[in-house]
This record gives C-alpha cells, structure tokens and sequence, in this order.
C-alpha cells in the first residue's frame, strides 16, 4: 500500500471504529476518583455524552495504530480545527517513516530513504533520495499526492464521526480503568462480527481517551487520544530544508 493511501486507510479505519462504537471487555480497574458522573450513568449515557464533548473539541493527539491485510499502519499526530497538523505516519510493512507539519493548506512532508525506496521504483529511489537530499518536500492540498498524505489531519471528519450515533447499537457498562493516569469508565459491545472498547473520562469533560476495535474483516484498531483543546503550533521548516514539489517535475 502507498502511503498517501495507508494514511488514509487510517483514518478511515479509527474513525471508522469510533462510529461503530462496538466494544470488547476491558480489565477490572479498581474504583479511581471521578467527577463528572459518567461513572454512575448507563452505557448509552456514557456514549452520548462522549459523542458530544469530542463533537466540541478544537484540537487532540491521535496515536493509533490500524492493522490490515498489508500490514499495520502507525500515527501520532496532533491536529486542530484549523487545518493545522504535526506529526509522523509509519506506513505498512516497516518500509520507514514520513513527517507531516500542515498549516492551514500548506503541507510539508518528510520521508525518510526507506521510505522513499519503497515509494520510488527501481533505481530512481537513490536519485531521488540525493535530489531530496532529507529535506521536506513541500507543496499545497491542492497537490493530490499531499492532499492524500494529509488526509489523516482531518478534525472535522473525526468530529463528525465521533458524534455519529450507529443504528442498533448494543453496549454495556464495564469495568473503572485508567488510559495513562487519567480515570476512566470502559463500555463494551458488540455489533455483528465486530468488536471493540470504548473508554470514556470520568474527570471533566467525557472525553474518548481510548478504542481497541476488531472488525470482521479482521481489522483492527487501537487508537489513544490526548492534549484536547491544547494548541497546536506547527514549525515549518527553513526554505533551505524544504523543496517545493513543483521544482522535482
């Protein structure tokens, strides 16, 4: 798989399981402190009120990891309502790394040699890793190759997503947990042959912090979410470490 299109496999496979909201158990967490009362509603309350708070987000952290027939696809990025994106995608099948900044339409893209050699046929790679010579190649969403590649730093298809509300879901209050020192309460369900998890907050907003999916295609989701309404600051590089596309045609 390319990886303009695993990025965007990715993106439709995490939203994709947050929209199914179908869950597998999670482990007993002993009772942890919480304030905003999600603790002591039922499931459906506790996804309804997730749904709404993530519609209301003005920028996260998504780490996640998609895992396909070609291979599993890795994210850590962090984007805002504004079209601005930092962060790095590791494409199926260990063929290396790319760096993401996005501000506002402006994309820069860094990919490291392998990645390159697994993007660029034949002997062309090495030429095209001494003419790149590790700088960002950068251009506007108005290149379809950046415009793929930064699909995955679309909030508001999340936000979309997430406040979606699938027909003849089934789910069940679990277990109290934590998702990296934050409370949480975890909901479960099944829908079909999918499966998955769902944790919510129980302190200040109900935020989603965590889903574990399994489709039954066999796909599989992990994704964990962070740093809501924080500000996100993208750095683009020098002019002397980045190459416009439109110089390499």
């Amino acid at each position: 798989m390319s990886a303009p299109r695993a990025a965007a496999a990715a993106r439709r496979a995490a939203a994709g399981t947050v929209c199914l909201i179908v869950f597998a158990s999670a482990g007993t967490g002993a009772a942890l402190a919480d304030d905003n009362g999600m603790a002591d509603k039922s499931a459906q309350a506790v996804a309804d009120a997730s749904r709404k708070a993530m519609s209301e987000v003005t920028s996260m952290r998504m780490v996640a990891k998609v895992t396909e027939k070609a291979g599993t696809t890795g994210l850590d990025i962090r984007f805002d309502e504004a079209g601005n994106c930092v962060g790095t995608v590791t494409p199926p099948g260990g063929s290396g790394k790319a760096d993401v900044i996005k501000r506002g339409t402006d994309v820069w893209m860094k990919l490291d040699d392998e990645l390159l050699r697994a993007q660029v046929p034949g002997p062309a790679a090495e030429d095209a890793i001494a003419l790149i010579n590790g700088r960002y190649l950068h251009g506007t969403t108005d290149n379809i190759m950046l415009r793929d590649f930064a699909q995955f730093c679309d909030l508001d298809y999340f936000k979309r997503e997430f406040s979606s509300k699938p027909a003849n879901e089934q789910l069940q209050k679990g277990a109290r947990t934590t998702v990296d020192g934050r409370p949480a309460i975890t909901v479960t369900g099944k829908r079909g042959g999918d499966t998955g998890t769902y944790l919510v907050s129980t302190q200040d907003e109900p935020y989603l912090l965590r889903i574990q999916g399994a489709k039954a295609s066999g796909e599989r989701v992990e994704a964990t979410f962070s740093a809501f309404d924080e500000p996100v600051r993208p750095q683009p590089p020098a002019p002397a470490d980045s190459v416009d596309l439109s110089q390499l045609r």
